[in-house]
């Protein structure tokens, strides 16, 4: 896994009758939509943060010193302002009002003052209030609510952060011995405290961040120090800590598709962090072994602003502030000013500490081979002297001129020559452009988009002769434990069903895959319990005949599809990815489907006593090698299957003969003598949809290279491959 760059937000056009250019220097995600919002000057720009367009722009009149979206009034943001107002941004009305203003007119503040704001979905206020000061003020986020409300909290101790629960009616605050009191938003009783003892020393929380499902609490403190609490329970306990480092912690992110932690300290330096969950509950962890560094690279910056059309800066600017989405993997990347007078300064000893950096290195890989070299050099990365992805790019020049291997003057020569051109070329301008990133996981492309039932096959991809188009009442997704019912005339959402009615509180889950049969009105939904055990739950919607089934059920497998053209049956794909269960639902009599039912009485004679209104089988088969993904046919009794990277099959699931009653049936995946399509490698199949056409079924796959169309038998009608797509992934 890697950061990679999914667009730059282009902000050059802010401030052109100014003299000096500006940069950005605060952004928010909407809490649930692919919205953010840009603070650049005095401005505030909504963007859609997909395709990367400005939606609108409004003159607050002062820049932003923080800003985050209103949890409660949907579509506006709240922001303190350098003249110590506060101030609400109606993006639909593209309106502005004062929310609260200072007691002293003269009182002014800069972007790098610190201010803590804390909103809750629970309650339309703001809890606010400067670094420092024993007091919390209290205000409305709609124009005429609540008022200003200053309150004195029960510690006489500085106040070194804020924080709401986004669930619970809870806010956080932090004092300057490390001490972390809970208050209730509406009573402002104390239900709890975090506290450690006396021989781990802290300074206070410069960052919080919460767990999207668990009631898990993550705290940054200055000293550098990274703690978990667990506050589920009515005793709270720290179930993690680590030292990030000397530098305080100024930001602290939950990526919730990734299920890591990223903390970025006051030197710009950025970490990744995964926790260690407790597999044996018995055998509490120890809270020195919670988190540990997750597998990815580090972020390199150049590249991070060279990619997608953007373009480099020297000397590199520190990483001010990283913005996730809560939903998505997106993040906003924020640095420091460029323009600043500590940048101008620095710049001639920035550059003279980097050549000696890299002198030392060179002297020390005398001798050495190209890729001992490589490694030392990659090693500076983020130095901005010599960046990894400017190695290869040289190390490449150097090949296709044709030398065999690099030597040690011919790099040593283009470094100092590029450490030269950056003393003398120094970029003091500021950078005006806002990328967006995110962390490429290429074993799951699709993490990103959310687990539903896209509507857009009623359009399909053949044109109909009558041409009339059937849109459905309403779309689903998976949202947490409950299924979501989207309806598209009115454009509100509300909870289907409930999936599960609870889960322990030390249990991760996160929806993988849906399937739903409009036919058969079932949903199959397949969830991931912490990291490893899969299960799909069974769920019929709630009709007159099917009353009774409307419960839901759950069974064990990692994925599953819909087979024939009245959907009578279902196969479940085993977690060790070889084994395949067939079930039949209720009505299933068709000629396979006699044939399957009769195979299942001869392997099981219990099944007659089963009644005709309930669910039938399994009927166990067996692929030859691991199989991938599975997915729905209108085939009468054919599924199709995947192996990633190697191929794509259809697999015929009543079999003439079989090895043995234990074994089930036995599928053969190698592709001799059999009809399959061959993937390129690392290719991966993401979406399969069918259609009815006069000269048969037609599917249309999805992957991350290309666009198939192919006929019922895997024949390939058309092919498509785009070169020039910036997506994530390639085909967007």
């Amino acid at each position: 896994m890697e950061w990679a760059t999914v667009q730059h937000l282009d902000l050059r056009h802010v401030g052109r009758g100014v003299n000096r250019r500006l940069q950005p220097h605060a952004a928010t995600f909407h809490p649930t939509q692919a919205l953010v919002a840009v603070a650049i000057g005095p401005c505030i720009i909504e963007f859609d943060a997909v395709t990367g367009s400005k939606l609108s722009t409004i003159n607050i009149g002062a820049p932003v010193v923080r800003m985050g979206y209103s949890p409660t009034s949907g579509h506006s943001v709240i922001a303190i302002l350098e003249d110590c107002t506060i101030r609400g941004c109606d993006f639909d009305t593209e309106q502005t009002c004062v929310l609260h203003s200072p007691e002293k007119r003269s009182e002014r503040i800069t972007i790098d003052t610190e201010v803590h704001l804390a909103l809750t979905p629970l309650q339309p206020v703001v809890f606010f209030g400067f670094s420092r000061r024993m007091s919390v003020t209290v205000v409305g986020t709609v124009e005429g609510g609540r008022a200003p409300t200053k309150i004195k909290t029960d510690l006489k101790k500085p106040i070194m952060n804020l924080a709401c629960h986004p669930r619970l009616p809870v806010l956080y605050v932090a004092y300057a011995d490390g001490l972390i009191r809970a208050y209730n938003i509406h009573t402002y009783a104390v239900p709890y405290t975090l506290q450690l003892d006396n021989t781990i020393k802290l300074i206070g929380a410069g960052a919080f961040a919460f767990h999207p499902t668990l009631e898990w609490i993550f705290v940054g403190d200055r000293r550098g120090t990274l703690l978990a609490w667990d506050v589920s329970t009515e005793r709270p306990s720290m179930i993690g800590i680590t030292q990030v480092g000397s530098q305080p912690i100024a930001s602290i992110s939950w990526l919730s598709m990734l299920k890591l932690l990223v903390t970025v300290s006051k030197d710009g330096t950025l970490q990744v962090w995964k926790t260690r969950l407790v597999v044996n509950p018995n055998r509490p962890l120890m809270p020195a072994n919670f988190f540990e560094q997750a597998g990815i690279e580090s972020i390199d910056v150049p590249r991070i602003l060279s990619q997608q059309g953007g373009e480099a800066v020297y000397p590199l600017p520190r990483i001010k502030a990283l913005e996730v989405h809560p939903k998505l993997n997106l993040a906003a990347l924020i640095f420091a000013n460029m323009a600043g007078a500590d940048n101008m300064r620095n710049r001639a000893a920035y550059t003279r500490e980097g050549r000696k950096q890299l002198f030392a290195v060179l002297q020390s890989a005398r001798g050495s081979s190209a890729s001992v070299l490589k490694e030392k050099l990659s090693s500076l990365g983020a130095s901005g002297i010599l960046a990894d992805h400017q190695l290869q790019a040289q190390l490449q020049e150097h090949h296709l001129k044709g030398h065999v291997q690099p030597t040690i003057s011919d790099i040593a020569r283009k470094a100092f020559l590029h450490s030269h051109f950056m003393e003398g070329h120094s970029k003091s301008t500021p950078i005006s452009r806002l990328p967006l990133i995110s962390i490429l996981d290429t074993k799951h492309y699709l993490k990103d988009i959310p687990v539903c039932q896209p509507f857009h096959l009623e359009l399909n991809f053949f044109n109909k002769e009558n041409r009339v188009l059937h849109y459905p009442v309403r779309a689903f997704y998976v949202e947490g434990l409950n299924l979501m019912a989207y309806n598209l005339c009115t454009g509100g959402d509300s909870i289907y069903k409930k999936l599960y009615t609870t889960i322990p509180g030390n249990v991760e889950y996160h929806p993988k895959h849906m399937v739903y049969s409009k036919i058969q009105q079932l949903f199959l939904v397949v969830y991931e319990f912490s990291g490893s055990t899969t299960e799909l739950v069974l769920y019929w919607e709630n009709t007159s005949y099917q009353a009774a089934n409307s419960k839901g059920s759950t069974l064990k497998g990692r994925d599953a599809a819909f087979i024939g053209p009245k959907e009578f049956q279902f196969a479940i794909l085993d977690e060790d990815k070889t084994g395949l269960s067939l079930y039949i639902l209720p009505g299933g009599d068709t000629k396979e489907g006699k044939e399957n039912k009769d195979l299942l009485l001869e392997e099981n004679p219990t099944a007659e006593e089963t009644k005709d209104g309930s669910l039938q089988g399994p009927i166990q088969f067996m692929f030859e090698s691991e199989v991938d993904r599975i997915f729905s046919t209108p085939i009468e009794s054919t599924l199709m299957y995947v192996s990633n990277g190697i191929q794509i099959s259809l697999a015929k699931l009543v079999q003439r003969y079989r090895l043995s009653k234990s074994d089930g049936h036995y599928i053969q995946t190698k592709s001799e003598g059999r009809k399959s399509i061959k993937l390129k490698l690392n290719e991966i199949v993401l979406q399969v949809h069918w259609q009815e056409t006069p000269r048969g079924y037609v599917a249309g796959i999805l992957t991350t290279r290309r666009v198939l169309m192919v006929s019922a038998d895997l024949e390939i009608l058309a092919s498509s491959t785009m070169k020039f797509d910036k997506g994530l992934p390639p085909i967007s």
